[in-house]
C-alpha cells in the first residue's frame, strides 16, 4: 500500500516518527512531495521556532530513509484535482491530491479530511483517511509488521525508556493523536 502523508502530519513529530517506522516495517509506503515538505517545515518554523537547520535535517534523514517517497505533482495535475474542488482550503490541498495520483497512492493520510475534495478523490480513485484509523487498518492487516514497527518506535523514544504500558499511554496522548491505534495495541503489549 502507498499512502501519501500530509504536512498536518509530518509537522507533528511523534506521529511522524511512528509513521515512519511502520513505513520501514514494511506497513506501507510513505509518499510525500517537495510542497508537502516546504508546509510542515515551514509551519515548524513559524509555531514554534524551531531552527532552519534542525528542521532541514530531519527532512534529510526522512529522504534518506525513504529514497523513493518524494513525488513531484506537474501545475497540470494540480490544475485538474483543483477543477473538482469547492472550497479554497481543497483547491490549496490540490497538490497532495495530485502528489498522490502520481504516486500511484491509495490514501491520503490526514487530519484535515473536509480538506481533501470527495469528489475528486472518486474520481481518482483515492481515500483519506485520519492517522489514528489509518494505525488500526495496519494493524489488522499487517499485525506482524505494525508490532515490528511498534516496537522500533518505541526503541527510538530516547527521552525516557517507556515500559509497554506507558508506551501505549504515550500514544494515546492527544499530542500523537492514536488513541484508537493505541486501544487496539493492548492485546499485545507484551510483544511491543
Amino acid at each position: 500500500m502507498v499512502a501519501t502523508l500530509d504536512a498536518c502530519i509530518l509537522f507533528q513529530g511523534r506521529l511522524t516518527d511512528l509513521l515512519l517506522n511502520l513505513g520501514e516495517a514494511g506497513t506501507f509506503e510513505p509518499v510525500w512531495s517537495d510542497a508537502i515538505h516546504e508546509e510542515w517545515m515551514k509551519n515548524l518554523s513559524m509555531k514554534f521556532g524551531i531552527p532552519a537547520d534542525k528542521i532541514s535535517y530531519r527532512r534529510g534523514e526522512m529522504e534518506k530513509a525513504f529514497p523513493v517517497a518524494n513525488v513531484a505533482a506537474t501545475r497540470a495535475l494540480i490544475s485538474s484535482v483543483q477543477a473538482f474542488c469547492k472550497t479554497a482550503a481543497q483547491r490549496k490541498d490540490a497538490h497532495v491530491v495530485a502528489t498522490a495520483i502520481r504516486a500511484k497512492a491509495d490514501v491520503i493520510v490526514t487530519h484535515n479530511i473536509k480538506d481533501f475534495a470527495s469528489s475528486a478523490l472518486v474520481e481518482f480513485n483515492l481515500s483519506k483517511v485520519r492517522p489514528d484509523n489509518f494505525c488500526v487498518q495496519l494493524l489488522a492487516a499487517q499485525t506482524e509488521k505494525v508490532l515490528k514497527g511498534v516496537s522500533a518506535h518505541r526503541a527510538s523514544l530516547k527521552k525516557a525508556a517507556f515500559s509497554p504500558a506507558r508506551y501505549l499511554e504515550y500514544l494515546a496522548d492527544e499530542k500523537s493523536g492514536v488513541p484508537k491505534f493505541a486501544l487496539a495495541l493492548e492485546p499485545y503489549l507484551s510483544r511491543i
